[in-house]
């Protein structure tokens, strides 16, 4: 009973994830057509990528609680809209960071890397879906992450990573130039990153025994990053 209602949490957990996320890209979008500012443009991306990636979660939940099982073809989706999604929310995390901070000298081979890394992911993803990729088997509501066993795995974290390094370094920067209000929201906007970054991993990776049933964790951090984010750019 307890392992079914955690299962029932984890889909819910994904289902507001989602509205939130979308409600965030809808405010944003609204907020470019009214300023014209690249960074709220970036904004709704961000929270595009990460409604669209908790999408096949939401899809399974709604299925289950809808029709009492998963529609045909559900369990063969799910995993594509978890995992194509990060490498856009990755760069636009980039473009957030160059937008509001300023961009490097060596931006130009920034880019670059990020994008034969990603070409990398990608193709890894796709060639060794199947192989990398774990369809739950805790209740009737699926869910997803991978293996430890694959080289995705590593590929996964490294995508992460990368973004939130060049994102840190940047948004430190800017801290250390600026005080009072302009240095608290550069500093929400770091740990809204880090956050964001975090939930990402602990909802496609497991790092230890029983995570499965507590994914509802990372995906209500998810939605803090999300909201410190927005509070931190309040005043754009």
């Amino acid at each position: 009973m307890v392992n079914e209602f955690i299962v029932i949490l984890n889909g819910a957990s994904a289902l507001i994830l989602i509205i939130i996320a979308f409600c965030f890209a809808v405010l944003w979008l609204y907020y470019y057509t009214k300023k014209e500012s690249k960074r709220h443009l970036n904004l709704f991306f961000l929270a595009m990528a990460v409604g669209f990636g908790w999408m096949g979660i939401t899809i399974t939940f709604l299925s289950v609680m809808l029709f009492g099982y998963n529609v045909a073809g559900v369990e063969s989706i799910i995993s594509y809209f978890s995992y194509s999604t990060i490498p856009v929310g990755a760069i636009t995390v980039i473009y957030l960071t160059w937008d509001v901070f300023g961009s490097p000298t060596n931006k130009k081979h920034v880019l670059i890397a990020f994008a034969i890394y990603s070409a990398i992911y990608y193709i890894l993803l796709y060639t060794t879906f199947n192989q990398a990729v774990i369809i739950s088997d805790t209740g009737i509501i699926l869910d997803d992450w991978i293996t430890p066993f694959s080289v995705f795995y590593y590929i996964l974290w490294g995508q992460v990573l990368f973004a939130a390094i060049i994102s840190s370094l940047g948004f430190n920067k800017f801290r250390k130039a600026t005080t009072g209000d302009m240095s608290a929201r550069s500093l929400g906007v770091i740990i809204a990153s880090g956050i964001v970054g975090g939930g990402i991993l602990l909802d496609t990776v497991i790092l230890m025994e029983g995570q499965v049933l507590l994914l509802f964790i990372p995906r209500l951090m998810m939605i803090g990053g999300l909201s410190l984010i927005h509070w931190s750019f309040r005043l754009s």
